[in-house]
């Protein structure tokens, strides 16, 4: 019998068994590369989602940076703005100007 087997090769069940184990283990080698702590496919979408958050974050703070940039030249070239801007926000008044302060008239509680 074996040098029957010597001159065909392997047998049918030994064929069939060898499929199994090369599919087996390639089946296992690439769950590995689909799940693989640290480097598998979960891992490759997590840090698209990253990459998409940080994108979306830096367009985010360059929107504010140019606001802030129009902000300081406005700042730096309109007078207008400026004395407005210290009215508002820090109560100035200009030369012989002065301020009433109304307040709304307070309800009278009924008894």
């Amino acid at each position: 019998m074996t040098a029957q087997r010597s001159r065909k090769g392997l047998s049918r069940q030994e064929r069939r068994t060898l499929r199994r184990v090369i599919l087996l283990f390639l089946a296992l080698g690439l769950l590995w590369l689909l799940l693989a702590p640290g480097r598998g496919l979960l891992r490759y979408r997590n840090l698209q989602q990253r990459v998409r958050t940080l994108a979306e974050e830096n367009q985010d703070l360059e929107r504010r940076n140019a606001e802030l940039q129009q902000e300081i030249e406005r700042l730096r070239s309109d007078d207008a703005y400026l004395e407005e801007l210290a009215r508002k926000k820090y109560g100035l008044l200009r030369e012989n100007e002065s301020v009433y302060d109304f307040e709304p008239a307070k309800k009278k509680k009924k008894k």
